[in-house]
């Protein structure tokens, strides 16, 4: 699928994650009316991401699924792995808050997810057409993606698979997948990349259906 095919309008705008990245570019394009359930989290493997769709999300963040891995930002949050998809929450959960662990913002956080679980999985059977972003991938992941996508999404959708290069570039790449665009392009955040970025988002819009 190539660029050019996915500049269209949607009515469901989803980040796949990888990282924050995706959330913050589309925020930045104004395609993000709401968040996804693992905008803010770390999912490096896709295959990881494919399971938590082929599984509905089932025992999803869990705490019996739940260990912390150690803590980030100079001590500011907990890094909370889900051991069965590999996910890990990097910003729900304040060291300064909870010295003790988790538990006590975990009935708030699980909230949040659930209703964020049950949104995502009413615009799959609701929206007609739906833009997903993922940053990092290879290309059994993304097949492995486009297929499960296919059984869970009603109607129409495309990926942006983008794969992060370390100089300011916007390549194509000429993967066989029908419904996955997968480009290169720079993760960072200064002027040259910003204009790239422009560029790849340029034409793609959200409407609420």
């Amino acid at each position: 699928m190539k660029l050019a095919e996915i500049k269209r309008t949607y009515d469901a705008v989803y980040s796949l994650g990888y990282n924050c990245y995706p959330a913050q570019r589309l925020e930045r394009y104004q395609l993000r009316p709401y968040s996804g359930v693992i905008d803010w989290m770390y999912s490096h493997s896709l295959s990881g991401v494919s399971s938590l769709l082929r599984n509905h999300f089932a025992n999803f963040m869990e705490l019996t699924n739940m260990s912390i891995q150690g803590e980030l930002f100079n001590g500011f949050n907990y890094l909370v792995q889900d051991r069965s998809y590999g996910i890990e929450s990097a910003h729900d959960f304040l060291v300064s808050e909870q010295p003790e662990g988790i538990l006590r913002k975990y009935p708030e956080f699980k909230d949040t997810l659930n209703r964020r679980i049950q949104r995502f999985l009413a615009k799959m059977n609701t929206s007609k057409s739906i833009f997903f972003f993922r940053l990092g991938g290879t290309y059994e992941e993304a097949v492995e993606l486009e297929s499960m996508l296919s059984m869970i999404v009603k109607h129409d959708f495309c990926v942006l698979l983008v794969n992060p290069i370390p100089h300011a570039a916007l390549i194509e790449c000429d993967w066989p997948l029908a419904k996955v665009c997968v480009i290169q392009a720079p993760d960072q955040w200064d002027e040259k990349s910003d204009e790239i970025w422009s560029t790849i988002f340029e034409g793609i819009h959200y409407s609420e259906g």
